[in-house]
């Protein structure tokens, strides 16, 4: 670990301008760790068929590591407390095609309606009771009333999508930590830092 520079606090008498982009180096840099873990996420999602059987706990597994990839990709582009600006394309300096633009868009879409959110409009699953008996007469007796649901355990990002998926991850990624080692090789010392939310607890 680097030698500390400053805490997640920022000094009120930083120029302005520094502070903005430190706020920023901050956000880009720890964009990387968010996108390595997305792509953990892919790599092992490259594990499911899409031709293939699956039980419900096997699919479950995989919906997880979709649940990863998307949370974690969709996490730097959103606003968070603490003064750090969410990552805009333009800030990773990444010159996505067209088809990248709208998966990029998609993946922003999943996290917000699906993942992150169950929002009503994107639900899809089926519930229905049932009785069950509670004695021997079971035209008349006492009955008890069991609830049984069906979700989608369907997964989205499979086959060629899924190899999109890998690709704009790893230009993003590349373009950031291009974007950062270039500010690295004028000023070095910028990225001399330590942000650790229970050291500064301590303090």
């Amino acid at each position: 670990m680097a030698t500390q520079k400053k805490s997640e606090s920022f000094s009120p008498n930083d120029h302005p301008r520094a502070l903005q982009e430190e706020r920023r180096r901050i956000r880009l840099l720890y964009s990387l760790g968010d996108f390595q873990l997305a792509l953990s996420a892919c790599d092992f999602l490259y594990e499911c068929d899409p031709q293939g059987q699956y039980s419900k706990i096997e699919l479950r597994r995989f919906r997880c590591f979709e649940t990863t990839l998307v949370i974690a990709y969709g996490r730097p582009f959103s606003q968070s407390e603490g003064g750090v600006p969410p990552l805009t394309l333009k800030m990773a300096k990444a010159q996505l095609t067209e088809p990248q633009q709208a998966l990029h868009r998609r993946l922003i879409r999943m996290r917000n309606k699906i993942i992150a959110h169950s929002d009503r409009e994107m639900m899809r699953m089926t519930a229905k009771t049932f009785d069950v008996p509670l004695d021997d007469d079971e035209e008349n007796g006492p009955k008890f009333v069991l609830i049984h649901s069906v979700f989608d355990e369907g997964i989205t990002l499979l086959g060629d999508l899924l190899i999109d998926t890998n690709e704009l991850l790893r230009k993003l990624y590349h373009s950031i930590y291009k974007t950062l080692s270039d500010q690295a090789q004028i000023d070095p010392s910028l990225f001399n830092m330590r942000l650790d939310h229970d050291h500064h607890k301590k303090d």
